[in-house]
């Protein structure tokens, strides 16, 4: 996939955009019926391998808080359209009681703009890309996560706060840097998120989810946090970011005792999916 090949998907794409995206559908419901696909991941980020597709059911221009149990479908490839994923499942997850969403987890190995088609949803389906990784600047799984020095409570790096989680803050996942954390032989959680000034209102519950699990699962897991912006103006990417040229949130990083990402979380997760992807990590 040519950088120019890109640009021209991202263009007609959008990435990353909350606006609807329709999806392919023979169900005979009415147009009241029919709904739209908003994707929460970034599109022009995905790798060969197995895929996480997440997206939320829009109607009438706005976020729908529920919806089906499962929704089902089909990949088709752009370059020739044909069938990549004959059917595919994806179960309704919560984040909140006003967020839902639905992630698809199909196994493509080669480069190239898909289209999902959901059953239910509108005919015009959803595109995504998989890209070689060579050409993606943000890790992806099946590299190995960067060192990089991030906001401590000892050192705060220029960064203040350092966290803002919303009620009971900071989070405990700034004692160490995420440097110090990749010595530990341990595997590492990485969040980027700002719960406070979040865009997508899928930060805070994230951060939550996570100390949770990090409860749960005690000193199996070593977990960082690092926020999206230098300060409560929300207007300057912080270090972190620019060092893994994220230009979205959240984002978490699973990675395995070598530091090699496992699986990364982008965009929303629920208790269930987070810890069902640890399960996997320390496995």
């Amino acid at each position: 996939m040519t950088s120019l090949d890109r640009r021209t998907f991202l263009l007609a794409s959008g990435a990353l955009a909350l606006a609807a995206c329709g999806s392919d559908s023979e169900s005979p419901a009415s147009s009241d019926e029919l709904f739209d696909l908003a994707p929460r991941f970034p599109r022009e980020l995905q790798v060969p391998g197995r895929q996480r597709l997440v997206y939320s059911i829009v109607k009438d221009q706005a976020l729908q808080p529920d919806g089906p149990e499962t929704l089902t479908g089909r990949i088709l490839s752009n370059a020739d359209n044909s069938t990549v994923v004959e059917s595919i499942t994806a179960t309704r997850r919560r984040v909140t009681d006003a967020l839902s969403y639905w992630d698809f987890h199909p196994e493509i190995d080669t480069p190239g703009i898909y289209t999902l088609y959901v059953e239910g949803a509108i005919a015009d389906g959803t595109a995504f890309g998989i890209y070689d990784p060579t050409t993606i600047a943000v890790p992806t799984p099946g590299s190995v996560l960067p060192p990089f020095d991030t906001p401590t409570t000892d050192d705060a790096l220029g960064v203040d706060p350092i966290c803002t989680r919303i009620e009971g803050g900071p989070c405990p996942f700034h004692s160490i840097t995420l440097t110090e954390a990749l010595a530990l032989g341990k595997p590492v959680v990485y969040l980027l998120g700002t719960p406070a000034h979040c865009q997508f209102g899928t930060c805070a519950p994230g951060l939550e989810f996570l100390i949770t699990a990090a409860d749960r699962l005690g000193d199996q897991i070593v977990v960082v946090h690092a926020e999206v912006y230098t300060d409560d103006t929300a207007t300057v990417a912080s270090p972190a970011m620019d060092a893994y040229s994220l230009a979205f949130e959240p984002v978490m990083f699973l990675a395995d005792a070598n530091g090699t990402v496992m699986t990364r979380l982008d965009g929303a997760w629920d208790q269930s999916e987070l810890d069902e992807e640890l399960a996997k990590l320390l496995a």
